[in-house]
């Protein structure tokens, strides 16, 4: 070979793999787009089957996260030294998949379709098993594809047809908050088969450019534990994983973990890093079903499993909230409440249905400085009322089972704590049939604060597991109750009776109330301003999941109630107003899902038409009432709306009498009746309470 050959040999040798490196890290070539709040930044990549990011089957092509920024930190970004977009696993951020192969594959012959979520309908290869690692499948049909975005925003919708059966209309908004942003999703089944699938997020997590080791650590909401092998790399250990030494380039780990119960609360995780502070905690609003976690020298990856089974014409929602903060070295910081994220569009429509009228709540002032203690045994009481009568402190409830033989009484500027919310119970004692948390009207309390921990009751005695009496001219205020459980009581789960400026986040309120039908899971009476976020008011044993007496400026998002003997809500009386629902998904109740009954709270037992006595002022958003006996039941409600929600009931989807109500961009099923004479009233239903 003469010298110009082996020159011209050299050149092309020498360009190819600069075009090789320049692909490997020229990513700004892929479709995408920026948004921003001025917190929080984010890139994501654009489903494109020409030109995308990612173009294999294996991930959801919506909401290709590849860079979120915060506060100087960086949480994602590539973790692989090469990028091919047919690969199926070269992909970045959090990003989401279906388990196993896809519907439809089991029945398909080779060459025939199947479909995965997010990606299309997919050619079956001529296998025993899918396999995911493999990059030859074929995408026979991509869908439809549109995108939406503002500037704090980006929604994705993908549509698809198939000739076996299967269809769907599948959204996905991921939003900026605050700090940090929200995955929401939305799957209607427009096919004839039923959908049912398992779905994760393998999140990528690329924290800081930071190799995984001894400087990070993933906590859970559990006492987690595995038996598989670790390579001692990591501890699975009391709620956390640790990590024992830096990852060097071939470490690699990979466990299943156990410990967690099918719980909406469960389906939980934070990551932090010590060494340059950032923080992430990741949690999903429904159960957990499946959880593991893999790590290699790049990337970190707690990865969460949610199942979703919806029949035809029917739709599921459901969304993955991503906090980002700073981790702190203090003590004092664990115990700081978090300020509840309420969803931009929430305050759009509140805006421009009501102006400014609406009054949002006023978070209670917080003492963190003094931190008090208290062990099982040892008197909870007597730490709440030093850490009060100090000027406000925390009192730290340790982890394990603490015992009630008197009810508690709360003080102002107090914040009680536990050690860990899945394993600091506090318990009805074997002796007492009086509530486990009571306050009357004096002394009036403020600033009070509950978080992290389980008020478990035992159906004994007429025992509430909160209750908050206040009086008009001293009412108790500003009272939050964060990542608690409150269970198995026999009267009220929890009732807070003149009490403004209530906060209730990421709690449960489940299966109380089996004294008699008049105890409830949650029942407000004479309140003003509440905000309820991520709450499960479910299985109330005998009276309602939430009931709303003379509550005025409700705001109640991304809650959920099921399986309600009776009704689901009751919202009545005087001074009921501004009630805003926005993404309450209420089903399978016995009776009626939402009664609002126009009722004399002091004559109940006589018929009225007084509006005054009927909620006013009403919103519906997002909200999917559905396989209830009745879905709602109103009389005398003025000033509704009814925006972007689904009703699917049994008998009847609203029955509306002399009600004022405004539906926008809404599906009912089976049908709304309005009545202008309360003869026609359903037999089956009664007029009063």
């Amino acid at each position: 070979m003469n010298i110009s050959r082996l020159l011209c040999l050299f050149s092309c040798v020498y360009l190819f793999i600069m075009s090789t490196y320049a692909q490997k890290l020229d990513f700004e070539k892929y479709p995408s787009t920026v948004i921003s709040n001025g917190d929080v930044s984010m890139k994501v990549f654009l489903p494109d089957a020409k030109k995308g990011f990612y173009r294999s089957t294996h991930f959801d092509w919506s909401g290709v996260i590849g860079s979120v920024q915060y506060k100087g930190h960086e949480y994602f970004g590539s973790w692989k030294d090469t990028h091919n977009p047919l690969l199926p696993t070269d992909i970045v951020g959090p990003v989401e998949a279906m388990r196993g192969a896809g519907l439809g594959y089991k029945d398909a012959a080779p060459g025939e379709g199947f479909i995965r979520l997010g990606v299309g309908i997919i050619e079956k290869g001529n296998e025993t098993k899918y396999d995911y690692r493999k990059n030859t499948y074929k995408i026979m049909d991509h869908g439809e594809w549109r995108v939406d975005k503002g500037e704090d925003y980006i929604s994705f919708t993908h549509t698809i047809q198939s000739d076996f059966g299967y269809a769907y209309v599948y959204e996905k908004t991921v939003r900026l908050t605050g700090n940090g942003f929200l995955i929401e999703h939305s799957l209607k089944n427009t096919g004839k088969k039923n959908i049912e699938l398992d779905q994760y997020n393998h999140n990528f997590f690329v924290i800081d450019n930071q190799t995984p080791g001894s400087s990070f650590r993933v906590k859970y909401p559990f006492k987690v534990k595995s038996i598989d092998d670790t390579n001692e790399l990591v501890k699975v250990e009391g709620n956390s994983i640790q990590f024992l030494e830096d990852f060097k380039e071939e470490s690699s780990v990979f466990v299943k973990l156990e410990g967690y119960k099918p719980l909406a609360l469960y389906n939980k995780f934070c990551i932090e890093n010590k060494v340059t502070g950032a923080g992430v905690t990741v949690s999903v609003d429904r159960p957990i079903i499946k959880a593991q976690f893999w790590a290699n020298h790049n990337t970190l990856c707690p990865e969460n499993f949610i199942q979703l089974a919806i029949e035809p014409n029917k739709e599921q929602r459901w969304t993955s909230k991503y906090v980002l903060y700073e981790a702190h070295q203090g003590k004092q910081d664990e115990y700081a409440y978090s300020k509840v994220e309420i969803e931009p569009e929430v305050l759009s429509i509140m805006q421009d249905k009501w102006n400014d009228e609406f009054k949002h709540v006023t978070y209670p002032e917080q003492f963190l400085n003094k931190v008090i203690e208290v062990n099982p045994g040892e008197s909870i009481q007597k730490a709440m009322d030093a850490a009060s009568n100090a000027g406000g402190g925390v009192v730290l409830l340790k982890k394990g089972i603490h015992y009630l033989d008197t009810t508690l009484i709360p003080r102002s500027k107090v914040t009680l704590a536990g050690e860990r919310h899945s394993e600091t119970l506090i318990m009805q004692g074997p002796e007492m049939t009086d509530s486990g948390i009571n306050l009357e009207p004096e002394p009036q309390v403020t600033d009070f604060i509950m978080k992290n921990l389980i008020l478990q009751g035992t159906r004994s005695g007429k025992a509430n597991g909160i209750r908050i009496s206040g009086k008009n001219g001293s009412r108790h205020n500003r009272f939050m109750l964060q990542n608690i459980c409150v269970r198995d009581w026999s009267a009220q789960g929890v009732h807070m009776k003149r009490t403004d400026n209530i906060v209730m986040d990421n709690c449960d309120f489940q299966y109380n109330g089996s004294g008699n039908s008049l105890y409830h899971n949650v029942y407000f009476l004479y309140n003003k301003c509440i905000l309820q976020s991520d709450c499960n008011m479910s299985n109330p044993i005998l009276g309602k999941g939430n009931k709303y007496t003379s509550c005025e400026f409700v705001l109640a998002q991304r809650c959920e109630i099921h399986d309600a003997n009776g009704n689901g809500i009751q919202a009545d009386h005087e001074e009921a107003a501004y009630l805003f629902f926005h993404k309450y998904n209420i089903s399978d109740c016995g009776n009626v899902a939402l009664w609002f009954p126009c009722e004399d709270y002091y004559d109940k037992y006589n018929y009225t038409e007084d509006p005054r006595y009927a909620p006013q002022k009403v919103i519906l958003n997002r909200c999917n009432i559905t396989n209830n006996s009745y879905g709602a039941m109103w009389r005398m409600v003025g000033g509704a709306y009814i925006i972007n929600s689904t009703f699917d009931n049994k008998l009847s989807d609203m029955v509306l009498y002399k009600c004022s109500v405004i539906m926008e961009n809404s599906s009912f099923n089976k049908g709304n009746i309005k009545l202008s004479d309360i003869d026609q009233w359903p037999q089956d239903v009664s007029t009063l309470w």
